[in-house]
C-alpha cells in the first residue's frame, strides 16, 4: 500500500476491527468520514478476513490519509484493538466495531467532554439499537445511575459495546490492553480493571451518538458462549480482587442471567432457554430481583408469556429522540455500469424433477445470451434428475449435490458457488424464452441504479402446453408496500439481478454445523422469495423495476391446495412477523391491507384448483378483515367473489364450460395490456 501520511496532530484514534464485515465497512468508514470533528486517524485491523473487507479498506484509504489499514491472520478481537491503540497516536481513543454507526457529532461532544472534565478516564453515550440490516427497532438504552463502580460492573456493562467509549490514551496504557483470550466480555472485564483502580471516572453523555447493529446469526450457541465469556470473566477479576469477586458475585450473576434472559427475548430464541436463564437468575440471588421489579417482573412475565401479551407490551418511557432522523428509506446506492458481457450465473434448484427439468435445463441452453454459467443444485432428489442433468455435454453446467435444505437453501448453496457478477433463478419446472438473459442484461446496463429485474409470465399447465394467461404485475414505482401487498415479482423463476444486491443483504449464521453466508432465509420453506424482497426493498437501496415482455413460462401444478392452505398462510404470515421486526412503521400501516390481499391471492388459486367453496370462504375472510378491499380494486375482488359462488352454486360440467370461456376473454385483456403502456402501469 502506498505510505500515505495522516493529518499531523489527530485528537482522537479510531481504532476498528475488522473481520469478514465486507456488508456493513463501507457505512461503517462513512460513519468516520463523516464526523464534525475532522482531525482524527482511524486504524482499521483487518483480522484475517476471507472477504472484501481489506481491499474496501485499501480502496478507502488511497483517497483519505487519515485511515490506516494493518493485516494479520485472524488473531480475535482483542489482539486486534490493542494492537490498533499501539500504532495510533492521539490522547483520546475511540472504538468502533466494523458494522455499528455513529453520529456525525461523536467525536467532537466527546473531546468536549473530556475538555471539560480531566478526571475522566473514559466517555460514552447513549445508544440506538438496529436491526441487522441497519434499520432502528425502536429501543434505545438508558442511563445507568452513578457513579459506576467495580461490583456494579461486574453485573453488567451499562455501555453497552466498546463502538461506544472514547477512552484517554494514558489511562488505557496505565491500565493494559484488553485480555488477550477473552473475546466475550472482554470490555466488561477492561471496565472491571478501570473502576478497580479507583483513579478515573466513567460517565455518560445523555444523548444517543452510536449506533448498534445486533446480530441473530446462532443465536442459542451465541448466549451460551456469553455466559461462559462471562464466568471466564469472574475468573480473571478474582486474580487481582478476589474479594470483590466472594461479595457480589451471587448477584451479579443473577442480573447477568437476567440479562441473557432478556436478550433471549429479543432474539427470539427457543423459549425454553430464557427460562432456563431466569430461573438460574432467581436462584442465584433472588433478593437483589425482587429489589428491582421494574427489570425483573417485566423480564419473568415476558419470558414465560410474552407471545401472548406481544400485542400489548408496552415500549420503554423516557427514552430520547436521536440526533440524527429515523433511518426509515436506505440510502441510495451509487450507480454501477456492469461490462458490456458480463457472466450471468443461473442457479436452478432441483429436487425431484426429474419430469420437467431437461425442459427447463434446454431453455437455458437456448438462450441468446451464451456468456453465462448452470448451476444445477440437486437438493436431495431421489429420482433421476441428477441423471438428466449429467448427459448433457455441456461444460457451461455444474451439479452440486447437498442434502435436503428447500428452496431457499438449494438457491443460498447456488449463490455461494456462482461467479458471475448478474445472478438469475429459475426453478427446475419453469422455463425460459430464448432472449430472456439478453433482455435483463441489457435492462441492467440500461439502468445503473436497478438491482433487480424481472419480467412478466406466462401460465402453463403441467404438460408445458400454454394457458393463455399471464401474470402481469407492476414495472415501476415499486416500494415496500407494493411488494407486501400485491409482490410485481411474481415467481422466483422471473428475477435477474446484480450480485451486489445479493451483498447487501448478506447474512451470516450457524444452521447446519458451521457459519454460513445467507441471502435467502433458509428457515423458510414457502414464502421465502417475497421475504428477500422486501428485504432488498427495505435495506439495500437498489432499484427494482420489471420488463414489459413475458419471458417466463411459469408451469401451474395442481394437487395439495386445500391441505396446504394453512401452511402457505402461516409462512406468508412469518415474513409479515419477520419484516414486523425491523419496519414495524411498514406492517403498521399497510399489514392488514396486506393480509387481505394475500387472501384474495390464495382464494384465485384455490377457484382454479377447482375448489370453489375454500376460495369463497378466503375472499369472504379478505372482506371481514379489510372491507376497503372492495374498494380499492372492485372489479378483481367482485370477479373473485362471482367465480367462488358460480363454482359452488353451478353443476361443475356447466361452470367448467363458462370457464373455458372466461379464460380466453381473460387472455386477450391482458395481452392487450402489455401492448398499451398507460395502461400495463395500471395492470
Amino acid at each position: 500500500m502506498p505510505d500515505a501520511s495522516p493529518a499531523p496532530s489527530p485528537r482522537v484514534a479510531v481504532v476498528m476491527p475488522i473481520h469478514n464485515a465486507a456488508p456493513c465497512l463501507r457505512e461503517t468508514l462513512r460513519t468516520v468520514q463523516n464526523q464534525t470533528l475532522p482531525d482524527w486517524e482511524l486504524i482499521a485491523i483487518d483480522d484475517g478476513s476471507s472477504d472484501d473487507s481489506a481491499a474496501i479498506v485499501a480502496a478507502v484509504t488511497a483517497q483519505d490519509p487519515r485511515i490506516r489499514l494493518l493485516r494479520q491472520p485472524n488473531a480475535g478481537v482483542s489482539r486486534s484493538r490493542n494492537r490498533g491503540v499501539a500504532a495510533s497516536r492521539a490522547p483520546l481513543i475511540a472504538f468502533l466495531d466494523a458494522d455499528d454507526l455513529w453520529h456525525p457529532q461523536k467525536l467532537e461532544r466527546h473531546l468536549a467532554q473530556f475538555t471539560r472534565d480531566p478526571g475522566l478516564g473514559l466517555g460514552f453515550a447513549r445508544v440506538e439499537f438496529l436491526t441487522p440490516e441497519g434499520r432502528p427497532t425502536g429501543g434505545i438504552a438508558s442511563l445507568p445511575p452513578l457513579p459506576l463502580t467495580a461490583a456494579g460492573l461486574l453485573a453488567e456493562n451499562p455501555t453497552t459495546t466498546t463502538s461506544n467509549w472514547v477512552v484517554r490514551r494514558e489511562v488505557f496504557e496505565a491500565i493494559g490492553g484488553f485480555v488477550a483470550e477473552m473475546s466475550y466480555s472482554e470490555d466488561l472485564e477492561w471496565l472491571v480493571r478501570l473502576a478497580s483502580a479507583g483513579r478515573w471516572r466513567i460517565e455518560p453523555l445523555d444523548q444517543v451518538l452510536t449506533y448498534y447493529r445486533t446480530s441473530t446469526a446462532g443465536l442459542s450457541a451465541s448466549l451460551e458462549r456469553m455466559e461462559r465469556g462471562w464466568l471466564r470473566l469472574i475468573e480473571q477479576v478474582r486474580g487481582y480482587a478476589p474479594d470483590l469477586v466472594a461479595r457480589h458475585f451471587a448477584e451479579a450473576q443473577a442480573v447477568h442471567l437476567r440479562y441473557l434472559a432478556r436478550r433471549s427475548l429479543r432474539l427470539s430464541v427457543p423459549p425454553a432457554q430464557g427460562r432456563d436463564f431466569i430461573v438460574r437468575a432467581l436462584r442465584s440471588d433472588p433478593w437483589r430481583l425482587l429489589r428491582e421489579p421494574r427489570r425483573t417482573l417485566p423480564t419473568v412475565v415476558a419470558v414465560f408469556a410474552r407471545p401472548l401479551l406481544a400485542p400489548w407490551w408496552p415500549r420503554p418511557r423516557g427514552t430520547p429522540a436521536p440526533l440524527s432522523p429515523a433511518r426509515t428509506v436506505p440510502s441510495p446506492v451509487l450507480p454501477i455500469e456492469l461490462p458490456e458481457h458480463p457472466l450471468v450465473s443461473v442457479v436452478m434448484p432441483l429436487y425431484n424433477a426429474a419430469a420437467t427439468v431437461a425442459a427447463s435445463l434446454e431453455s437455458v441452453l437456448a438462450q441468446t445470451y451464451s456468456h453465462l454459467e448452470i448451476l444445477v443444485v440437486d437438493d436431495g432428489s431421489t429420482d433421476d434428475g441428477v441423471a438428466i442433468c449429467r448427459r448433457y455435454d455441456d461444460p457451461r453446467i455444474r451439479v452440486i449435490q447437498q442434502r435436503n435444505r428447500g428452496l431457499a437453501g438449494a438457491r443460498n448453496t447456488g449463490i455461494r458457488q456462482a461467479r458471475g457478477a448478474v445472478l438469475g433463478f429459475l426453478d427446475s419446472d419453469d422455463l425460459w424464452l430464448p432472449t430472456k438473459i439478453e433482455r435483463h442484461v441489457q435492462h441492467l446496463r440500461a439502468q445503473p441504479g436497478v438491482g433487480v429485474s424481472y419480467s412478466r409470465s406466462a401460465f402453463i399447465d403441467a404438460e408445458g402446453k400454454p394457458l393463455g394467461i399471464y401474470q402481469t404485475p407492476a414495472l415501476h414505482g415499486i416500494t415496500p408496500e407494493v411488494i407486501l401487498c400485491r409482490n410485481p415479482i411474481s415467481n422466483g423463476s422471473c428475477v435477474v439481478m446484480r450480485r451486489e444486491v445479493l451483498e447487501a443483504i448478506r447474512f451470516e449464521a450457524n444452521l447446519y454445523g458451521s457459519v454460513e453466508s445467507y441471502w435467502f432465509d433458509d428457515s423458510f420453506r414457502q414464502s421465502e422469495d417475497i421475504e428477500c424482497w422486501l428485504r432488498i426493498a427495505l435495506t439495500s437501496g437498489w432499484g427494482i423495476e420489471g420488463i414489459p415482455e413475458a419471458l417466463t413460462q411459469y408451469r401451474v401444478s395442481s394437487g395439495g391446495l386445500s391441505a396446504n392452505i394453512d401452511k402457505q398462510f402461516a409462512s406468508w404470515q412469518r415474513v409479515i412477523d419477520k419484516t414486523a421486526g425491523y419496519a414495524p412503521e411498514l406492517i403498521r400501516a399497510h399489514g392488514a391491507r396486506a393480509r387481505a390481499y394475500q387472501l384474495r391471492y390464495l382464494s384465485r388459486r384455490a377457484i382454479r384448483e377447482r375448489q370453489p367453496a375454500l376460495g369463497t370462504r378466503l375472499v369472504l375472510r379478505a372482506l371481514r378483515g379489510y372491507p376497503r378491499l372492495l374498494l380499492e380494486e372492485p372489479l378483481r375482488t367482485l370477479i373473485t367473489l362471482a367465480a367462488g359462488f358460480l363454482g359452488v352454486l353451478l353443476p361443475r360440467p356447466l361452470y367448467r364450460g363458462l370457464e373455458s370461456v372466461m379464460m380466453p376473454i381473460t387472455g386477450l385483456s391482458q395481452r392487450l395490456a402489455m401492448r398499451t403502456p398507460a395502461r400495463a402501469e395500471r395492470s
